[in-house]
């Protein structure tokens, strides 16, 4: 019996470590799509529905939507550079990061906030304030 709680124990915590570490390699992977302009990788990780603002224009967007507005704004600004400056947790798990990107048409303030769901982190909103 104590073998079998064990066991139990020991599979619960490998568990949770494994989920742990899917969810932190999915973030790590959304700031290094934007960092290239990855928007297939980026897409990935999209919810249901994305909040995007670009600039002074915002609009909830479907996955599909929302990939072709970052092809697009990707094509005319081509990634240089992308530092994150702060990133934050909130008490639900949820993430998110805040950096600089610079791009052949101009540095962009970049915030990107993500729910995790099913093991993963989903992009809620992404935001690009022209500097």
């Amino acid at each position: 019996m104590r073998l079998i709680i064990k066991s139990l124990v020991v599979l619960f915590i490998t568990m949770t470590l494994a989920v742990g570490h899917t969810r932190a390699q999915s973030f790590d992977n959304i700031e290094a799509a934007i960092k290239s302009g990855d928007v297939s990788t980026l897409s990935k990780y999209f919810s249901g529905n994305v909040e995007i603002h670009i600039k002074d224009a915002q609009n909830s967007y479907s996955k599909s939507q929302a990939e072709a507005v970052l092809k697009n704004f990707f094509g005319t600004h081509i990634p240089r550079s992308f530092a994150v400056q702060h990133r934050g947790e909130s008490p639900g798990g949820a993430k998110y990061f805040m950096g600089n990107l610079a791009t052949t048409a101009g540095s962009y303030r970049t915030y990107v906030y993500a729910k995790p769901v099913n093991g993963t982190f989903t992009i809620q909103e992404i935001r690009f304030e022209e500097q």
